[in-house]
């Protein structure tokens, strides 16, 4: 399914709804983002006019899912693209020519931003106890099925038992509440709501399975657009880089953008564990998702993280 949306190059970016900022005297440049928690740094930079000063015009779209953000990047709709580190990973080891130029996502050990949950009377606790089980995730082979794979196999269960089965955040919950799947992944603010609901609790973060810390997203563009543009692409690494920094010390400001651009409940935006943004790319937070991917036959086999990045990724650590 994954790599099927990867090469829905046009249509991808022609269903999405954007968002945009155009004085016409600076040079446009389109952005595809997955819209998530990771996509307000950017939103916050486009506020603030980080992109104006810069010397570059924002058109910024919005997309369902990484694997559009990364055809649309792949077709030329868009210049720079954001998307789930996972469907960059499978990209690149099908030879798609995309590279890493800014960071995103960051996620820790412990972090709310994502979690597995059960049945609030459901006996399952451990790996083992998922052993059979069906279980729900956002797309096949997709992170959040890497990690759960990955958490069974460290906690006594075998991963290789496990039945996946794709649904949205909302529709999982759903599924869970009706006894229909037995465990799903979920992020905020789903999370959040499904939480204070009463009806699920936490099974597991699987997303600890990958260590301590790892990076979820990226920023990217084509080898051949960064070599061609080296100028635009350091401007745009430059301001997420500052963007980076602010939404990680701006958390009420950025928490009521995405309320305002998801049309939710600013409450609920406000209360919700929140993601944190990386200012480096550094390949010790990418080789563990490589590592895992390669281990549960999402790719054929690991390479280094290093192959990825750009060197125009500013900050980028060797």
């Amino acid at each position: 399914m994954l790599k099927r949306c990867l090469l829905a190059v046009v249509l991808a970016f022609a269903l999405t709804s954007p968002q945009t900022v155009r004085p016409q005297e600076l040079p446009t440049i389109h952005i595809a983002s997955v819209t998530n928690d990771t996509c307000s740094a950017i939103l916050y930079a486009i506020k603030l006019g980080l992109f104006q000063k810069a010397g570059l015009n924002v058109d910024f779209q919005g997309m369902n899912s990484g694997a559009a953000a990364s055809a649309a990047v792949a077709g030329g709709a868009a210049q720079f693209g954001q998307s789930s580190l996972v469907t960059l990973i499978d990209a690149h080891a099908r030879g798609i020519p995309f590279t890493l130029v800014a960071p995103s996502g960051i996620i820790t050990r412990g972090s709310m931003y994502a979690a597995a949950l059960v049945r609030s009377d459901s006996p399952i606790k451990t790996g083992a106890d998922l052993n059979g089980k069906t279980f729900a995730v956002p797309a096949i082979k997709d992170l959040n099925q890497i990690a759960a794979m990955a958490w069974v196999d460290q906690n006594g269960g075998d991963s290789r038992t496990l039945k996946f089965i794709e649904l949205s955040a909302p529709a999982t919950i759903a599924a869970i509440e009706d006894g229909r799947v037995d465990a799903g992944n979920v992020g905020t603010p789903t999370l959040t709501m499904a939480l204070e609901g009463g009806k699920t609790r936490i099974m597991a973060q699987v997303f600890d399975a990958f260590g301590n810390r790892f990076a979820n997203t990226g920023w990217f563009t084509t080898t051949d657009y960064a070599k061609s543009n080296p100028d635009t692409v350091t401007r745009f690494a430059t301001v997420m880089r500052q963007a980076a920094q602010l939404a990680n010390s701006h958390h009420a400001e950025t928490a009521a953008l995405l309320a305002d651009y998801f049309k939710g409940d600013p409450k609920v935006y406000a209360r919700m564990a929140r993601v944190e943004f990386a200012e480096t790319l550094d390949p010790h937070d990418i080789q563990p998702l490589i590592d895992a991917a390669a281990k549960y036959k999402a790719i054929d086999r690991a390479f280094p993280a290093q192959e990825m990045i750009s060197p125009l990724a500013l900050g980028a650590k060797r």
